[in-house]
């Protein structure tokens, strides 16, 4: 029994220490240390509206709103110093969906975002994140772009960008890339 033997429960706190001090070393080689980044993003909708959050930069997030009467595309980024929205978007998603003024009625959309690494002349300009917005009857889908400059965000004043349409996938009857 270990109660009875004293050299046992040294030879177990030995061996606890040994592993432990392996698995430190092996977790240090293997980068174990270094912190891991995560991209998690939101998104919800209902009858009306469709919301989602994207990363911009500099550990900084968007908020996008989608109006689905309107076709109005929205957000904005808070400025870290001032925690108030200094940068906003616009941008109206109809045209880009080929819809015709008058003849939309109760149109339905998604909208959500992904990673982006842009590598183009044009890529220091933008976030890290694009917008798709998809009209849900046809599946077409807009990919957009977010222009983002980290210096005037800091700078505190406020600013509106149009977001900028980068490209559309039409699954039914349409083109594909």
């Amino acid at each position: 029994m270990a109660s009875s033997c004293p050299s046992c429960r040294v030879a177990l706190l030995v061996a606890g220490v040994a592993v432990f001090v392996a698995g430190v070393a092996v977790g240090m080689r293997t980068g174990g240390t270094e912190a891991q980044r995560v991209f998690a993003a939101t998104a919800a909708a209902d009858e009306s509206f469709a919301v989602c959050t994207a990363p911009i930069g500099d550990g900084m997030e968007g908020l996008f709103l989608l109006d689905f009467e309107t076709g109005d595309l929205s957000g904005g980024v808070l400025n870290r110093a001032t925690a108030k929205f200094t940068t906003a978007y616009r941008h109206n998603v109809l045209k880009d969906l080929e819809f015709k003024a008058g003849k939309v009625k109760n149109p339905r959309f998604l909208l959500t975002t992904g990673l982006a690494n842009f590598t183009g002349n044009d890529a220091g300009s933008v976030a890290g994140s694009v917008l798709y917005v998809t009209e849900a009857s046809t599946g077409a889908t807009v990919a957009y772009g977010i222009p983002w400059n980290a210096r005037q965000s800091a700078a505190g004043g406020p600013a509106v960008a149009a977001l900028v349409p980068l490209d559309i996938a039409r699954p039914r009857g349409g083109k594909l890339p």
